[in-house]
């Protein structure tokens, strides 16, 4: 749904850009990143489906959609093959950057649809930089994330399935990129025992007698052979659907909320 040629700002012309941004409309911008998520997914998993959820909202509202920024940071994940990672301050330097020169082009309403949580430091710290020296309000979705709260009631411990590679976003990729699903690869996740810890993930450990774990920093593959957490095996396409439903449905009615109270440019800008 758009009133554009199309929603892609990377296909049109500069002074296409100039017409669209006399309109006001809403900017989002998908963030990814390229790193590991297990011997069965592609790694740039993040980046393809921010850019496909951001499509997604695009599909339901008058908003624009500009070209993926595809890599993020993924320090801890440097244990394995392939995991390209910018710093925090190159990432945070480059979004204020995406979303400085949005602004010179005459937009001033951003959403930024970021699916990595290495991405989320950077990410708050240039929106709340632009908010000080741009005027502008920055919203921010979180595909992944939105998941694991909007998913729980889909699985009967949501707790033993949910993880890196594993749930919900093997099902979401069954469900969105199946070609992309290597099933016959799928090898069963789980943390190992390192020098006497017990890891609960990457950045937490099982404390003996106590209720909640303490919290240390390794590189993932220290403490996961498989590069997976949780259960690879509870993932399906059905569930894959739900996924879709709920997760875009959300991402939608927030920048729905977004555009109806940034839509006046004076509520878009600092007082």
């Amino acid at each position: 749904m758009t009133k554009f040629r199309t929603p892609e700002l990377g296909k049109m012309s500069w002074t296409e850009v100039t017409e669209a941004a006399e309109e006001n409309p809403v900017v989002l911008v998908p963030i990814g990143a390229i790193e590991q998520h297990g011997p069965h997914l592609p790694i740039h998993e993040d980046s393809i489906v921010a850019d496909w959820v951001a499509h997604r909202i695009a599909d339901e509202l008058d908003v624009l959609v500009a070209p993926p920024l595809n890599y993020g940071h993924s320090p801890t994940f440097r244990g394995y093959p392939g995991n390209l990672s910018l710093s925090a301050e190159t990432l945070r330097t480059a979004i204020y950057e995406i979303i400085a020169t949005l602004v010179d082009s005459g937009f001033r309403r951003i959403v930024l649809v970021n699916n990595n949580g290495g991405n989320v430091g950077p990410a708050s710290s240039a929106a709340v930089d632009a908010r000080r020296d741009l005027g502008v309000l920055i919203g921010h979705v979180y595909p992944w994330s939105l998941g694991y709260s909007l998913m729980r009631d889909v699985y009967d411990d949501a707790s033993k399935v949910y993880g890196h590679g594993a749930e919900p976003e093997h099902s979401a990729m069954l469900a969105i990129f199946p070609d992309q699903v290597q099933s016959d690869r799928v090898t069963t996740g789980g943390m190992r025992e390192l020098n006497g810890w017990q890891p609960a993930s990457y950045t937490e450990a099982h404390i003996p007698g106590q209720p909640i774990t303490g919290t240390v920093f390794w590189d993932f593959s220290e403490v996961s052979a498989s590069g997976v957490t949780g259960d690879v095996h509870a993932a399906n396409p059905e569930i894959g659907k739900v996924w879709i439903d709920r997760v875009v449905g959300f991402c939608v009615a927030f920048v729905r909320e977004y555009d109806k109270n940034t839509r006046d440019t004076s509520s878009a800008r600092a007082s």
